[in-house]
Parts: structure tokens; C-alpha cells; sequence
């Protein structure tokens, strides 16, 4: 399994647990069972779990930094998917070395055009630039 495929599934958990009351670990037991793919590679199954706990940890953090680029939205106005990438990329700009910035936008970028709306890909790569510009 590579990174691309565990930020993808990272993201489809986090999306998740915007819409379920049950905790978070018990979440996790369950995507990890139901993707037993995650559990072949410990290095991608620790990158995953970095990057759920991270987000989850720090999403007020993560939100204020990319809010300020939000051309003419709210963070309260964003579609639920382009959240969660957004906070996904600038989780990984600010904590993971190991992954280029370029890469970790790149990458959200993939993400909003699989999971988005028609325009989402192209308002993430804006705000993430402007994002990177400003560190």
C-alpha cells in the first residue's frame, strides 16, 4: 500500500468521524479491520495513525492557519471534504520533514478532485500556495 493510498484512507476516516458519536479508537479499530491492507506495512499503518490523531489533536491549530487564505469563505462554509484535506496537507507541511511541501499539495490537490466538488481542486492548491508562502 503506498502513502498516497494511506492519506487517502486517513481522510475517509476523518470524514467519518465527523458523522459518527462513537469514540475515535473504537472508529479506528473498525476502518483498521475493515482494511486490513493498513495493517501490511507498519510504517504506512503509523503514518496513518499520525495523521488521524494528529488532525483530530490539532484541528483548531491546523484550521487557523489556513483560514486566513480563504478567499471570500468561512471555514464553517467549506464543504466537509476540502476541510479535511486541507487540514490533512497542512498537518503534513508543519509536522511530517520526511514529505516535500510540494508533495503534501500535490497530493490534497489528487484528493480534491476525487472527493470534491467541480471547483474544490483548484481552491485547495490556491489556498495551500498561499498557505506555503506565508511559512
Amino acid at each position: 500500500m503506498s502513502r498516497i493510498e494511506t492519506r487517502e484512507q486517513a481522510m475517509q476516516l476523518l470524514f467519518q468521524i465527523g458523522f459518527r458519536n462513537s469514540p475515535i479508537s473504537e472508529q479506528i479499530d473498525i476502518f483498521k479491520e475493515n482494511h486490513p491492507e493498513l495493517a501490511e506495512d507498519p510504517e504506512n499503518e503509523a503514518y496513518f495513525l499520525d495523521v488521524v490523531y494528529g488532525v483530530i489533536n490539532s484541528r483548531d491549530e491546523l484550521d487557523e492557519k489556513f483560514v486566513p487564505f480563504l478567499k471570500k469563505w468561512k471555514l464553517e462554509r467549506l464543504p466537509q471534504t476540502d476541510r479535511i484535506i486541507l487540514e490533512i496537507a497542512v498537518y503534513e507541511i508543519l509536522t511530517v520533514e520526511e514529505i516535500p511541501t510540494s508533495v503534501s499539495i500535490n497530493e490534497a490537490v489528487k484528493l480534491a478532485k476525487k472527493y470534491g466538488t467541480d471547483n474544490s481542486s483548484s481552491y485547495i492548491n490556491g489556498v495551500l500556495s498561499n498557505f506555503e508562502k506565508s511559512i
